[in-house]
């Protein structure tokens, strides 16, 4: 064993012995104490902008000397101070640190209290999480010893994909409403735990270039895809800085709200398969959880998952089941899904919010697109502070699947009315 393996101080000064131990000890419910660690992998390019990943095997002993390990995936804030601030790590991981210490366990605790056939706990846990603004970590399970794996993010994914990702989330957002309804003390203790870290205010001159670079590739791809045409006219429209206003509204509004993931696209969901066939589905990655409309989550799996073929097919079938599997579950966990939140008040706000998941799609179907070698670079040198258009310099669409792909949400929202 190297020397380097012997200690995680090297990785992070937060992941002392100590501290490894403890997790250990609690994750395997046996007093253990850690030995050393082991590389296993990197992840893939691409997978992640806001954080550096790797695989690894965490090892310790316990009281009768018999090995343990547990494989993780180590999420650590970036090294470079330039990219830090650049993209306010410290923020998204102190979010996502809420969610998995504060906010998750409450919600799984009030659905302990009910006699489910199938709880919710399609999500990856939490081995360890460290913060102290400069050296965050997160340590979440390895999915892949399951048998999870990721969608191929630059295809978009097909119908049945797509149901097992309405399916963990509606059992998730039902959590919310249930407890909203039954303990809205509990629940107004932990919604504001997490917070928004992408439409607010004080972000928005972090944000607004950007903005303005992903929408021209959005009109650029209407403009060639569809000349000349009434999508031109609504995308010019709809395409404009004040949006950004829209979208604070949209995430500060909590007449409806759960906690919600976020950051609904391809990358963060994992699926098991038998022969081929996706069978299950997990959710990973909370770093921009908010408590806002459940509809904000579905939306961007529309327009960031889904492509024109399965919508034309799939579309009110998809949204149907996701409602189906939502208002069971919420009746299940001992709530009226008619009071609480109603088929009508769902599609309501499908037609209020579809925009939402458009706009957010700008940013995210150009780096769905990227094959991994064309993935932005992110190793970035330096302590000052950028403006993310100065590093995510992405260009319009290289191709014409690539523009459709766009386009397609586009015409898409206009024909169903939704801008």
């Amino acid at each position: 064993m190297s020397q380097d393996f012997k200690h995680l101080s090297n990785v992070s000064p937060l992941l002392t012995d100590d501290s490894l131990s403890e997790a250990l000890t609690e994750w395997f419910q046996e007093s253990i104490v850690f030995t050393h660690w082991e590389y296993v992998s990197e992840t893939n390019k691409g997978d992640s902008y806001l954080s550096e990943l790797m695989r690894i095997r965490i090892y310790g002993t316990n009281q009768n000397n018999d090995l343990k390990q547990v494989q993780v995936i180590l999420k650590s804030i970036p090294k470079s101070l330039s990219r830090r601030l650049t993209f306010r790590s410290d923020e998204f991981f102190k979010n996502e640190i809420n969610f998995y210490e504060k906010v998750l366990p409450e919600l799984l605790k009030f659905q302990e209290q009910k006699a489910l056939s199938e709880p919710f706990e399609k999500y990856a846990k939490l081995f360890l999480a460290q913060s102290d603004g400069k050296n965050d970590v997160i340590c979440l399970e390895d999915a892949t010893l399951q048998n999870f794996g990721s969608a191929v993010r630059q295809t978009g994914i097909d119908f049945i994909h797509c149901k097992l990702v309405f399916k963990a989330l509606a059992k998730f957002h039902a959590l919310s409403f249930a407890m909203k309804d039954q303990q809205p003390d509990a629940f107004n203790n932990i919604k504001d735990l997490v917070f928004e870290t992408y439409y607010h205010e004080r972000l928005r001159s972090w944000y607004n270039r950007f903005w303005k670079r992903i929408s021209g590739i959005a009109i650029d791809a209407v403009e060639k895809e569809y000349p000349n045409s009434i999508y031109v006219n609504k995308i010019k429209e709809f395409a404009v800085p004040q949006r950004y206003d829209e979208m604070i509204e949209a995430t500060s509004d909590t007449t409806n709200c759960v906690i919600s993931h976020g950051d609904s696209w391809t990358n963060n969901f994992l699926f098991k398969y038998q022969d081929g066939v996706p069978v299950d589905a997990k959710i990973i990655d909370f770093q921009l959880s908010r408590c806002a409309s459940p509809v904000l989550d579905v939306v961007f799996v529309i327009y960031a998952c889904t492509d024109k073929e399965l919508r034309d097919g799939h579309y009110k079938e998809l949204l149907d089941y996701y409602y189906d599997v939502l208002s069971r579950q919420i009746r299940d966990l001992g709530s009226n899904p008619d009071l609480v939140y109603s088929s009508e008040t769902f599609w309501a706000e499908v037609k209020k919010y579809s925009y939402f998941g458009l706009a957010f799609s700008f940013e995210s179907t150009p780096m769905i697109v990227l094959e991994p070698e064309d993935a932005v670079d992110m190793d970035m040198k330096g302590d000052n502070k950028l403006n993310i258009d100065d590093v995510w310099q992405i260009g319009p669409f290289k191709t014409r699947e690539g523009r459709l792909r766009e386009a397609n949400n586009i015409v898409h929202c206009v024909d169903n009315g939704y801008i």
